[in-house]
């Protein structure tokens, strides 16, 4: 046994450039089918992140008219939904696999909020006191809502990064009013995303699905929304997961408890078109979609790299027996 290593070796050391190329051979096969396998898991991966966004892990569980969300813009409160109550909360805080959740109402656009003579184009939230950590946004000027303001009605008002672009030019913006359905807002603190999500803009219909605020957002605190709007509006949810493939478990949970409140004779029965009801957009089950469609392309890919493997592996057989001859 100890002989025939030794003559092994010994072929391999008196033809150095034949070994050489070989052992190329076989290492350039391995490494492309560990490249390529590398790629298409990263790429599922990213798939999975840039759908979901900033890659927070949080779940929006918005109220839904048919299959589209409640639009309060212009519609008015349906009846038989009612505000979220302080034991649903506790509920949903304390569901399993959920790290944290914020109540919040909103506004997709709004069309009665100016600073001096400039119109504001963007989205308006009434937020609780856990939204800022849930959403993932860090104050970047300023500062964010003292506890009291979440409490005694206050006039205050948060923006973000790019409502403060689209407001102003060059002045901070931190002690301006902002009139809000005629009622002055003062800005305290601007906030920025900690995790951006940009998306690609492939069609007019990604446009206004991933731009449709461009505008930027503005934040007051939740008790202070009747201020500017209604009184007793129904409220979303956004609940942070503690990962990514716990979301649609919790989206969907979260939604039965908010629909467990809801009079189903105000509201439409299952099945209705027009039923009006809780629920999450499933973003985890679109990434897997888009996965499915680009396995056709991955395997095609194996394929290639098992063909550079298998014709480096007919040349180490041809040396081999090259060798032994």
């Amino acid at each position: 046994m100890l002989e025939n290593i030794r003559l092994s070796l010994q072929g391999i050391l008196s033809h150095k450039v034949r070994s050489i190329l070989t052992m190329l051979g076989i290492i350039i096969g391995i490494a492309a089918i560990i490249a390529i396998v590398s790629t298409i898991k990263g790429t599922n991966e990213q798939i999975k992140n840039n759908l979901i966004g900033s890659g927070n892990n949080t779940v929006n569980v918005q109220l839904y008219q048919g299959e589209s969300p409640y639009d309060f813009s212009y519609q008015a409160a349906p009846d038989g939904v009612q505000v979220v109550s302080a034991e649903v909360r506790d509920q949903i805080t304390s569901l399993k696999n959920v790290e944290s959740a914020s109540f919040y109402r909103t506004r997709s656009y709004c069309d009665n909020v100016y600073y001096q003579n400039t119109q504001f184009s963007g989205s308006m939230y009434g937020i609780d006191a856990a939204y800022f950590d849930t959403a993932g946004y860090e104050v970047q000027q300023g500062r964010g809502f003292l506890s009291k303001e979440y409490t005694n009605n206050a006039k205050a008002v948060i923006l973000d990064s790019t409502a403060v672009k689209s407001l102003y030019s060059s002045e901070s913006p931190i002690g301006s009013v902002i009139d809000i359905n005629g009622e002055p807002f003062t800005v305290v603190g601007v906030v920025t995303e900690v995790s951006r999500f940009e998306p690609v803009i492939n069609s007019e219909e990604d446009y206004w699905t991933y731009m449709g605020t461009s505008g930027g957002k503005m934040f007051i605190p939740g008790q202070s929304w009747p201020i500017a709007y209604r009184y007793d509006e129904p409220e979303n949810c956004l609940a942070k997961a503690v990962d990514t493939d716990s979301m649609p478990a919790v989206g969907k949970k979260v939604a039965e408890l908010m629909n467990a409140t809801i009079r189903t004779n105000s509201v439409g029965k299952e099945g209705d078109s027009n039923q009006i009801k809780y629920d999450s957009q499933d973003l985890l089950k679109q990434a897997k979609s888009l996965q499915k469609l680009s396995s056709s392309t991955n395997t095609m890919l194996i394929w290639i790299a098992s063909i550079s493997l298998l014709v480096g592996g007919i040349g180490v057989m041809n040396i081999m027996l090259v060798s032994v001859t």
